[in-house]
C-alpha cells in the first residue's frame, strides 16, 4: 500500500511539473504575443514601441518615421504562432494589417532582453527591408 502511495505521489508531482512547463510556455507566448501587438499597434506611442522592441533606442528615428507616417495611422498586427527556441529566443509568424487589409503573413523573432521579451529587431528591419532601402540602423 505504501508503495503505491508513493507511485500515485510521484505521478502527481510529474503531472504537476508538467502542467507548471505549460502555463510557464503559455504566459512566455502571451508575453511575445503582447509585445507584438504593442509594437504594431497605430495606438502605441513611440516610447511604448522601443520598450517592446530589442535595442529600441537604436531604432527610434526609424520607428518614429514609422508612427508618422500617416499610412500607418490604422496598423495592428495579429500573432499566429509562436515556438520557443530555448530561453531566450523565439519564432513568431504575424500578419501586420493596414486598415482592415492583411498584408502576407511574415515570420519574425522574439528575443529576451535585460529579462524582458522583446519584438526581435530583425523582424522590424526585414519589413523595412520589403520597402526597398535598408535604413542605417539595420546595418551591423
Amino acid at each position: 500500500m505504501r508503495r503505491l502511495a508513493l507511485v500515485l505521489a510521484l505521478v502527481a508531482l510529474g503531472l504537476a511539473a508538467c502542467g507548471s512547463s505549460n502555463h510557464q510556455q503559455r504566459l512566455t507566448q502571451d508575453k511575445i504575443k503582447t509585445a507584438y501587438e504593442t509594437f504594431f499597434s497605430s495606438k502605441s506611442s513611440v516610447p511604448e514601441r522601443l520598450g517592446v522592441l530589442q535595442d529600441g533606442p537604436r531604432f527610434k528615428a526609424l520607428v518614429t518615421s514609422f508612427a508618422n507616417n500617416p499610412l500607418a495611422k490604422n496598423v495592428s498586427a495579429k500573432v499566429g504562432t509562436v515556438t520557443l527556441d530555448g530561453a531566450n529566443k523565439a519564432k513568431v509568424t504575424y500578419t501586420v494589417r493596414l486598415g482592415g487589409s492583411p498584408l502576407p503573413k511574415q515570420t519574425g523573432t522574439a528575443v529576451r532582453q535585460n529579462g524582458t521579451w522583446k519584438v526581435g529587431y530583425a523582424s522590424l528591419c526585414k519589413l523595412v527591408a520589403l520597402e526597398g532601402s535598408t535604413p542605417a540602423a539595420c546595418k551591423p
